[in-house]
């Protein structure tokens, strides 16, 4: 699989482009390469088109540009379709009228390649529609976004009816709609001074089925779905961060015409650390320093994520210095190591002292002032 470009390199944009030069430029590309304008091999505008999209998709969505910005493509694992963006991931399709504006009339868009991708009269209208997906809010702990595993939860979603079994029709009895002859869909012609205008619907009394029921199911109403509360495990990996979306596909709303169900979308946040704070793969500690300790170096025990380190401290350690350890931190999405934790030492300066701790004090600061006299007398001769 061919690795995939930067989205600002996509969009042609630089990394700090405001919101409005992103629609531009999505604007510009989508005139250019929609496979029903293009001057350039249609296949190669469909598979450009769909590129700037993606882009797109990812570079106007606050959430999703501030993961990709911080973790790349990896940072986007769960929010598209199984083996990549699909134009079922394409969530900013209303955009477009900003972004089009009156062009689409104007350049003759015919609607076949648009309307198939956003939901137009001609593509979507006919047959069963995806169910509704769904969002879950997870709140996990900074321990589970290290190890990560599975999480049961609990949505209350539309299923399938399981006595009809979807149908919405007693014993399961289905008629061809009268209304749309059994397409689904029903059209509305308009002559106009630049000729036929013709306009095309889902069917309102199936629905886009095709079929009615002889009766309507006495358990469902005759919907075909009813409300469950359905237990969902969900499987977290390790290393990942407040924002992360983890899609599961299938796991939404039910279609209320037998079309497949919807998605569910579970959107992940890390509780705060009383201990460390993070940063990508990172984490970052402060951690208290005797003086001594400070003075003469030593060897202290500093918590970790999986328990315990040990940091040597070498003598005359300053307050505020940080030192490093490497593969102490979280997983890489990519699985490729861990990150590190990063030690912060807060020299700890006693505020009571015994008798012979001040007249050691004392006497390390004549000698300091000692040293310092004799440092001078060689610097002036």
């Amino acid at each position: 699989m061919a690795e995939k470009r930067d989205y600002y390199e996509v969009l042609g944009v630089a990394k700090e482009a405001s919101l409005d030069d992103i629609k531009k430029a999505y604007r510009a590309l989508a005139l250019k390469y929609h496979p029903d304008v293009t001057k350039e091999d249609k296949a190669h505008a469909e598979e450009r088109f769909k590129e700037i999209s993606e882009a797109y998709e990812v570079l106007v969505d606050p959430e999703k540009r501030k993961l990709y910005d911080q973790y790349g493509h990896a940072g986007l694992s769960g929010q598209f379709s199984t083996g990549g963006f699909q134009w079922s991931d394409f969530t900013h399709a209303s955009d477009l009228g900003d972004i089009f504006g009156g062009d689409l009339g104007n350049m003759g868009f015919g609607g076949s390649l648009f309307d198939m991708l956003f939901g137009g009269g001609g593509g979507r209208g006919r047959g069963p529609r995806q169910g509704q997906s769904l969002r879950y809010d997870v709140e996990i702990t900074l321990e589970e976004a290290a190890k990560g595993g599975e999480r049961e939860v609990s949505i209350p979603r539309t299923v399938e009816c399981e006595v009809c079994h979807g149908t919405g029709a007693k014993d399961g009895k289905l008629s061809t709609c009268p209304s749309c002859g059994g397409k689904g869909q029903t059209q509305n012609v308009q002559q106009g001074p630049f000729g036929r205008f013709v306009s095309i619907s889902v069917c309102p009394r199936c629905r886009g089925a095709g079929k009615i029921p002889d009766q309507r199911c006495p358990h469902c109403g005759g919907r075909g779905v009813e409300q469950k509360i359905s237990k969902i495990s969900v499987d977290i990996p390790p290393g990942i961060d407040t924002g992360m979306r983890l899609r599961l596909q299938g796991a939404g709303d039910a279609s209320p015409n037998g079309g497949p169900p919807g998605d569910l979308f579970v959107v992940v946040s890390v509780r705060p650390h009383d201990q460390f704070s993070r940063d990508g793969a990172d984490l970052w500690i402060e951690w208290p320093l005797e003086f001594a300790d400070a003075a003469l170096g030593a060897e202290v025990d500093v918590p970790t994520l999986d328990g315990k380190a040990r940091l040597t401290v070498p003598p005359g350690t300053q307050d505020d210095s940080v030192f490093r350890l490497k593969g102490s931190g979280l997983p890489h999405l990519d699985a490729r190591g861990k990150g590190d934790e990063y030690v912060r030492v807060r020299i700890k300066v006693p505020k009571k002292l015994t008798s012979e701790q001040k007249q050691l004090l004392k006497r390390f600061s004549e000698l300091e002032g000692s040293k310092r006299s004799f440092l001078d007398k060689l610097k002036g001769s």
